[in-house]
């Protein structure tokens, strides 16, 4: 590529190197063989999950630096050698494989209306009502029986839809691989030390912009102070830890308090934050 805009250098370093003249040489050709089919298709699968984790987060409204407890990956190809890779990329702390997805969801009966309206006429809403408390395993079950009745009317599989969710806690979504179904389930639990991490995320981010935007060398220290509202998650020590070893800041203080002077300001979650950085003589 090189011999054309610059004849004598490519044709020294490829003397050089070769012993020919790159003048004389044909056009390099690929080697097919050298093609990893399956590992491209692996690879494929893991750009799906992740964006996957992404749109998961979007639709359950959880920030992208709040890290997940768990995430499990239901049904698709091996993956295991991509665990350590894709769980940082969801930001989720532990990720396994799961074969049974049902353990994350849960049976829900809606009415079909112009059935039940049919059937039962003036005393729908009452049927109604009694669907709406019924427990939809034992019902779904006693349908199959063929002894199931709500008021006094018999009640069989074209009169209810089932639909299967995600029990409380879980998010999930599905595609499609190979005419196979891959589902990816996140934990969307929080806990005290999940919102600390993420929160010490945040700070992070703030902070590494605020340095690019005053143009920080890598290697410069920062003071920097951190002001935390009343009612931001409490800020656990080993998180401050991984605050100041990522920015490179000390001393580094952390405060409840106001700020007292100028500072640059965020929201995480609705809370209010503030923080100061200089750098060190």
């Amino acid at each position: 590529l090189m011999a054309p805009i610059a004849p004598f250098m490519s044709d020294k370093i490829h003397n050089d190197l070769t012993g020919t003249s790159v003048h004389m040489a044909d056009w390099p050709v690929g080697d097919i063989t050298s093609q990893n089919l399956d590992l491209e298709r692996q690879m494929s699968v893991v750009r799906s999950l992740a964006e996957m984790g992404r749109k998961i987060r979007v639709d359950v409204n959880r920030r992208q630096r709040l890290p997940c407890r768990s995430g499990w990956i239901v049904g698709g190809p091996e993956l295991s050698d991509f665990h350590d890779i894709l769980a940082e990329e969801l930001n989720v702390e532990d990720l396994t494989t799961e074969s049974d997805l049902d353990r994350f969801q849960r049976i829900e009966l809606a009415p079909n209306h112009k059935a039940l309206g049919a059937k039962c006429r003036a005393d729908l809403p009452k049927v109604l009502a009694e669907l709406a408390k019924a427990e939809p395993e034992t019902l779904l079950s006693e349908i199959g029986a063929g002894s199931a009745k709500l008021v006094g009317y018999d009640i069989g599989t074209d009169d209810v839809e089932v639909h299967r969710v995600e029990k409380d806690g879980f998010a999930a979504s599905t595609f499609s691989v190979d005419d196979s179904d891959v589902s990816l389930v996140l934990d969307i639990s929080v806990d005290d030390e999940l919102l600390s991490k993420g929160l010490a995320r945040e700070i992070t981010r703030r902070v590494q912009s605020k340095r690019k935007d005053l143009d920080l060398d890598v290697e410069v220290t920062i003071d920097l102070t951190v002001w935390l509202t009343k009612g931001c998650p409490k800020l656990e020590s080993k998180d401050w830890e991984y605050v100041k070893s990522e920015t490179r800041a000390n001393p580094a203080e952390l405060s409840y308090s106001k700020p007292s002077g100028a500072s640059d300001k965020f929201k995480v979650d609705g809370e209010t934050l503030f923080f100061s950085l200089k750098q060190n003589n």
